[in-house]
């Protein structure tokens, strides 16, 4: 366990406790988003970099980058033809856990506006989210 994950553990007993001990019922979600890298769709994705600000120049590299990723199958001496990505960010990329962390923020975006879920004062709390854990509350 790493002391990340006792934080976030802490969080969720804290809130909890709070909304409980004033007489309110939580109910969670957990939902774990551990092939979240890969599911990540490309154009959905540079549509978000632009709204978030990025510069044209910038998202116009990274979906240059993107448009060239190919894999290939090997099998025992056996070469499968190349196939391209549609969706996904690069694993180990440097890049992939910014890139990953802008799509992600732009749905937490939609529940925050949404408005529901919980409210700690004026501070929404109702999504929690530490690596690939998302806590819905």
């Amino acid at each position: 366990m790493s002391c990340a994950h006792a934080i976030f553990e802490y969080f969720v007993e804290y809130f909890v406790e709070y909304f409980v001990s004033r007489g309110s019922s939580v109910f969670m979600a957990a939902l774990d988003a551990k092939k979240a890298f890969d599911r990540v769709n490309h154009v959905k994705l540079f549509n978000i970099l632009c709204d978030v600000g990025v510069p044209t120049h910038v998202v116009k590299i990274i979906m240059n980058w993107y448009s060239k990723i190919l894999a290939v199958v090997k099998w025992d001496n056996c070469y499968s033809s190349f196939c391209s990505f549609l969706s996904g960010v690069r694993q180990g990329g440097v890049l992939s856990p910014v890139l990953l962390n802008v799509y992600i923020n732009s749905l937490v975006k939609v529940l925050v506006e949404s408005d529901l879920g919980c409210h700690l004062h004026s501070e929404y709390v109702g999504c929690l989210i530490y690596a690939d854990d998302i806590l819905l509350l």
